[in-house]
C-alpha cells in the first residue's frame, strides 16, 4: 500500500478537539490491538521523562520515523493533529468532547479531515463501514470498533471514566501486571531485551531484574535469550511467556469492558436523579 511518500503500513493519525480526550490512550490501546504496530507522538517542547521514546518536536523526525517503520510494520499510529490537519495517513481519527473548556482552533480543520470521529454524535454504522475498508480482517477490525465505542462512551460522559489494573498474584505476592505485560509486548515487537527496556524508560538490569523474578515465582521461564553478534542477540518470548502475555491482555480488556458497562449504567442512574 502506498500513501504518499510512504510503503507498506496502514498509518493511523489521531488527533482531537484539545487536552483531556483521549488521543495517547486510544493510540497505545490501538497499538496492542493492531497486529505489528508501532506508536509514534507529534508535539512541542522537549522530551519528558514519562513521555515515550517515540515522541517528536521535529515534523522532519517524524516523518522519518513514519518512513522507516512503515516497511517495517502493518500499522503506524501517528499521535498528531499537524498530520491530521494536513489530512495525511490512512485513517484520521478525530476526538471530540462537547463544551470543551479549551478547544482547538483549527478543530473545524480537523473535524472536516477525519475519516471517523469519536465523540457524543460519532456514528457507530459510520465506522464500521470505514473500517471495512481498511481493516479486511474481521478480528482487529472488531478490536478496534470495541476501543472507539469505549472512547465515545468516555467522551460522552464528560470525562468521568472508570479505571482498571490488573495483576496476577501467588496468594499476598504480586507476580505479573502491566509493567510486565509491556516489556514482553515490546520484546515480542523488537525481538531485544536491551530496545524493549529502552524503548519501556528501564534500564537493561532492571528489565532482566523483574523478568527472572517473575519466573522465579512463576515457576516458568518466560524469556529466551540467544546471546552474541555486536551490541548483543536477539530475545524471544517462551510458549509459557507468550501464552500469559495473552491471557493477561484478554482479561485485562475483558475486566476494562466490564466495569466500563457497569460504570455506564451506574452513571445513567447518578444523573437520573
Amino acid at each position: 500500500m502506498r500513501i504518499g511518500a510512504f510503503l507498506v503500513a496502514l498509518i493511523w493519525v489521531i488527533a482531537g478537539t484539545g487536552r483531556g480526550v483521549g488521543k495517547t490512550h486510544l493510540a497505545m490501546k490501538l497499538r496492542e490491538a493492531l497486529p505489528l504496530s508501532v506508536y509514534a507522538k507529534g508535539g512541542h517542547g522537549s522530551m519528558k521523562a514519562d513521555r515515550d521514546p517515540h515522541f517528536f518536536n521535529s515534523p522532519a523526525k517524524l516523518d522519518a520515523f513514519v518512513r522507516r517503520e512503515s516497511a517495517r510494520h502493518q500499522h503506524v499510529i501517528v499521535e498528531s493533529n499537524a498530520w491530521a490537519k494536513e489530512a495525511r495517513g490512512t485513517l484520521i481519527l478525530f476526538l471530540e468532547a462537547t463544551g470543551h473548556s479549551d478547544p482547538r482552533k483549527d478543530a473545524a480543520v480537523l473535524r472536516r479531515n477525519a475519516h471517523i470521529r469519536v465523540g457524543p454524535q460519532g456514528s457507530i454504522r459510520g465506522w464500521s463501514s470505514v473500517l471495512r475498508r481498511s481493516l479486511p480482517d474481521p478480528k482487529p477490525r472488531k478490536a478496534v470498533m470495541d476501543l472507539l465505542v469505549d472512547q465515545k462512551r468516555r467522551l460522552s460522559q464528560g470525562g468521568l471514566a472508570v479505571r482498571t489494573k490488573v495483576w496476577f498474584a501467588t496468594g499476598d505476592l504480586h507476580v505479573f501486571g502491566n509493567g510486565l505485560a509491556r516489556l514482553l509486548s515490546l520484546v515480542k515487537e523488537h525481538r531485544s531485551l536491551r530496545t524493549a527496556a529502552q524503548t519501556a524508560g528501564m534500564s537493561y538490569r532492571y528489565a532482566w531484574d523483574r523478568i527472572k523474578k517473575a519466573e522465579k515465582h512463576l515457576g516458568k521461564r518466560i524469556l529466551s535469550l540467544h546471546p552474541g553478534g555486536v551490541g548483543g542477540g536477539n530475545a524471544e518470548l517462551t510458549a509459557d511467556g507468550q501464552n500469559l502475555l495473552e491471557v493477561y491482555l484478554r482479561v485485562s480488556r475483558e475486566v476494562a469492558r466490564f466495569a466500563d458497562r457497569r460504570f455506564e449504567a451506574g452513571y445513567r442512574l447518578i444523573h437520573a436523579k
